[in-house]
């Protein structure tokens, strides 16, 4: 077979047994297994799937019944207001036209803070986020899960991605959040923390480890581990490899429900902070965000409580 890449032609040859294949001079084995090894690895996939859900949902359904004590200790911390003057957002270039448009958190997984379309939508209703970021270096990583000059053998952050290093672009932005959770302060989870604390998984899950080998699943009962799984580089494991909510969207999920506009949290490299808006929180508030000098006939330049919806808004080429 023969793909193109850059100009170049990539030729691949798949080769199914038996034996082992004969790889000609200049070529590369890239993989080789057995349809044995293959039928194993698909039987562990459904085992390790059942088990995702069986803890998941059992702990879902503690949730579920917490529900009043954990969205009374969310509003037990007093809310902030948050001054946009001199923060922006990292957008593709090719999406300046609608600089404040949060379609782009409702595709694949979503936001660190926000339910995408991929995640279960019949038990998870997708929401958007608007993500700012004090400084552009802090917005990529956000948008892009790493740090630019950061890299894993030998794949750059963008590589590791799949984006592309061209044409991003930085909008700068003015306006207040009021109403914006502050995760800063890990002392304000602390109530939040304690109800989560009472949590406990069953037997049949702690058997089902042992029987996969699993190193046993550690629950919350700290502000610490609270924060480490809230604020971890690799939030999108379990949203993109289980379709469940990261425990961070969770938490954004029960934010909003508790009536924050918005949660203020830090980068773990960059040590700057991120927002996560709530556009659907602006319905009666007097919040705004505003795009500073936003390029010539762009639309979707302002959120408020006019125009809030504008943020989910996608037949703009209809308007009269």
């Amino acid at each position: 077979m023969v793909k193109r890449r850059g100009g170049k032609q990539l030729r691949y040859n798949v080769y199914r047994g038996p034996g082992f294949p004969e790889v000609s001079p200049g070529e590369l084995l890239l993989e080789y297994f057995t349809d044995h090894q293959l039928a194993h690895w698909r039987a562990r996939a459904g085992d390790l799937q059942e088990y995702h859900y069986l803890w998941f949902y059992e702990l879902e359904r503690q949730r579920a019944a917490r529900q009043d004590n954990l969205r009374n200790a969310l509003q037990s911390v007093r809310g902030m207001q948050v001054s946009l003057e001199g923060w922006g957002r990292a957008i593709d270039y090719k999406y300046s036209e609608r600089p404040l448009s949060c379609l782009g958190s409702l595709s694949w997984v979503g936001g660190r803070f926000n339910y995408g379309i991929d995640i279960d939508s019949s038990r998870y209703t997708p929401f958007p986020a608007l993500y700012l970021a004090e400084d552009l270096e802090t917005a990529l990583r956000e948008k892009n899960g790493l740090l630019r000059e950061s890299g894993r053998a030998g794949l750059t952050a963008d590589e590791l991605a799949l984006c592309s290093k061209a044409s991003v672009t930085w909008l700068a932005v003015r306006g207040n959040i009021n109403n914006v959770f502050d995760l800063t302060n890990p002392r304000n989870v602390k109530p939040f923390v304690d109800v989560l604390a009472s949590f406990r998984l069953s037997n049949n899950v702690r058997s089902e480890e042992a029987k996969l080998s699993l190193v046993p699943l550690r629950l919350v009962n700290s502000v610490d581990i609270f924060m480490e799984t809230v604020l971890a580089e690799n939030w999108r494991q379990y949203p993109a490899m289980w379709s469940t909510p990261a425990n961070s969207q969770l938490l954004g999920s029960m934010l909003s429900y508790a009536g924050f506009e918005g949660v203020l949290f830090s980068s773990t490299i960059t040590e700057k902070r991120s927002l996560a808006v709530f556009p659907r929180q602006l319905h009666h508030s007097e919040s705004v965000v505003q795009v500073v000098a936003p390029p010539p006939n762009a639309r979707c330049c302002i959120l408020n409580a006019a125009t809030h919806a504008d943020a989910e808004r996608t037949n703009w080429d209809t308007e009269t």
